[in-house]
């Protein structure tokens, strides 16, 4: 922090006294955003009770693969739920000084699974995903609507900030969103509800989504923190200083402190620094990870799952980013990180050691609508491993052969972890191009397994391998991951056309010995749509999504296909109101996730409808 301090100063110094901006007069805003929210879901066939469901639910780490959005994990349950969400806006302003006050009302009567996952991001007050007890959530596999429903409405404060322009600063507390953080050193952990649209798209997709129309209030993409956070800037830099809670399983806690300070330059460039501290207390948690204590190994068809239990974590993470111009027409960024990361109850205590992350980029652009781009990655297998629970259980789709894999289950991870996974290290090119009514974005990457991930290994203190299951001391494999991937995009004078593709493969060789450790799957993803513009706030989608799994895991054959076909409208009903309704119909069918058992084959039929407002 002091080096922080003096680095502000230095930036302060050339030009002595500041700025006072123009007096403005007393003013006071207020304003109100509304969500009104209809979901009504039905499945039927085998999948929808898979056999693994019974252990599933009582933390087993043999996990299903129905009945599951696979491009989003969203469990897929029959219910009915309505959900309506206000968030009133107090807005004070006098001079340079500004205050302003957040409170909101959220109630919720039916599906609690629905409500948690199909909808709008629920309000901190009764979000059980963020930790909030209001809502009696449990993972449930139902086979008929009413089996998980309950009521609840919420009255509170949701976020309070004050500031003053002249001299820079601002405070603001409750459930609070960062103003500055880059994502390897520090990433909010993402929502893990859909948020009402009007279609799918890959996870891992190159293009900025489907459409919406201009009045369209975009969801957050991350759950607030819990704490203080206040900012000071002076002149180009920014300082941010925040002390949190982080979402965690009732009965523990985690805590973030964090400091960073950022010079933008505009356009000539941006450079920061970075410090976060996470520490976790209170009851131990059960994790899929093997460097805990009472540990568990468990042979099965899904190849050897673990377990093992973790408490009072401690991580320290620092990195610095520098994003500049080489010369004219080129961009570079160059990241690097460090962690320190330990814990009380793990089986090698003194085991633990740094991890560090490194990432280089260059991109040449050609024109402002072409440019070419190479990166390398290298992302360590302690880099950042603190096990971070949401405040529930998450019933995602995380059969041990899902990808992307959620992070280790039901946990998140503290960085960003979306282009490419923890233990691995490799590079990537890609080529964007939005020329004559045409937007193309094509990548190719690969990376490779950094560390085996052997029993040895992962039993150290903060090694984590985020896909491969564990292999026996002495016989350890490195596995690689490609991705393919293209967004294609043809804009006409009415309509969108889109294609939204790509197609990740996993690989990692077996020994003779061990048959078992043998991986080769390849995951395509495809999603076709066309949007027409009726008027400017008028607009329909039309499109397919297929997320296909297939190959071999653990000398299992693997071979899933899930489809998926949408419609939908979003309109805009006089200046205050708008309206989206969606209809989804959906099916799985492929091989047992276990020799002999029953299919996943399912399908069903998802109707949403939103009402947006606006006071």
């Amino acid at each position: 922090m002091i080096a922080v301090a003096f680095l502000l100063a230095a930036l302060a110094a050339p030009n002595g006294t500041k700025p006072v901006p123009s007096p403005t007069p007393r003013a006071v805003v207020l304003s109100v955003r509304a969500s009104h929210l209809f979901v009504d879901q039905s499945t039927a066939g085998p999948g929808t009770v898979p056999p693994e469901a019974a252990a599933f639910i009582r933390g087993a780490p043999l996990s299903p693969m129905s009945p599951y959005d696979w491009f989003t994990s969203a469990p897929q349950t029959p219910g009915v739920v309505g959900v309506a969400q206000y968030v009133a806006r107090l807005f004070y302003h006098r001079g340079a000084f500004d205050a302003r006050l957040r409170v909101g009302l959220a109630a919720l009567s039916g599906s609690i699974t629905n409500a948690a996952y199909w909808g709008e991001p629920l309000q901190g007050t009764i979000d059980p995903h963020g930790g909030s007890p209001a809502l009696p959530y449990t993972i449930a596999f139902p086979t008929h609507a009413g089996q998980d429903d309950a009521s609840v409405a919420r009255f509170g404060l949701l976020r309070a900030s004050f500031g003053e322009e002249r001299y820079g600063w601002h405070v603001q507390g409750g459930f609070i969103n960062l103003e500055q953080s880059d994502r390897f050193v520090f990433a909010p952990p993402a929502v893990t509800s859909v948020s009402p649209s009007l279609g799918e798209t890959t996870a891992e997709s190159l293009g900025p989504g489907i459409a919406s129309i201009p009045s369209w209030h975009t969801s957050a993409t991350s759950l607030p923190l819990r704490g203080l956070d206040a900012t000071y800037k002076v002149r180009r830099a920014q300082l941010e200083l925040t002390d949190a809670l982080l979402p965690s399983l009732p009965g523990t806690a985690a805590r973030l402190t964090m400091g960073s300070v950022v010079d933008d330059l505009g356009a000539s460039g941006r450079y920061s620094l970075q410090i976060a501290n996470i520490a976790n207390a209170g009851a131990p948690i059960a994790t899929t990870t093997f460097f805990g204590e009472n540990q568990m190994l468990e042979p099965g068809p899904q190849g050897l799952l673990f377990a093992s239990t973790l408490g009072d974590q401690r991580q320290t993470t620092i990195g610095a980013r520098a994003f500049f111009h080489p010369h004219h027409g080129d961009d570079a960024t160059i990241e690097f990180g460090r962690s320190w990361y330990n814990a009380r109850l793990v089986a090698l205590p003194g085991s633990a050691r740094f991890g560090n992350y490194e990432h280089i980029e260059f991109v040449r652009h050609f024109n402002e609508n072409r440019d070419l781009g190479i990166e390398y990655v290298r992302f360590d297998p302690r880099y950042s491993t603190v096990i971070l629970p949401y405040g529930i259980a998450e019933n995602i789709w995380s059969v041990a052969w899902s990808w992307p894999g959620a992070w280790l289950k039901s946990t998140y991870q503290s960085v960003d972890n979306t282009e490419v996974g923890i233990n691995r290290a490799g590079f990537r090119i890609h080529a964007d191009s939005t020329a004559s009514g045409f937007e193309a974005h094509l990548s190719y990457a690969r990376y490779e397994q950094l560390v085996p991930a052997t029993l040895d290994n992962m039993t150290q203190t903060g090694f984590v391998e985020g896909f491969f299951l564990p292999q026996q001391n002495g016989f350890g494999t490195r596995g690689s991951d490609r991705q393919y991937a293209a967004y294609l995009a043809w804009h006409l004078p009415a309509n969108d056309l889109a294609l939204d593709f790509v197609d990740d493969e996993l690989a990692r060789p077996a020994t003779v010995a061990y048959p078992i450790d043998s991986v080769d799957m390849r995951y395509p993803q495809i999603v076709a749509s066309i949007t027409h513009h009726f008027r400017t706030g008028a607009l329909g989608v039309l499109g397919y999504g297929r997320y296909t799994a297939d190959g071999i895991w653990a000398t299992t054959p693997v071979s899933g296909i899930y489809g998926t076909l949408f419609a939908g409208a979003q309109f805009a009903v006089g200046a205050r109101s708008d309206v989206l309704v969606e209809v989804r119909r959906f099916g799985l069918l492929g091989l047992p996730s276990a020799p002999g058992g029953s299919a996943p084959t399912m399908h069903g039929t998802l109707l949403l409808i939103e009402q947006q407002l606006r006071f």
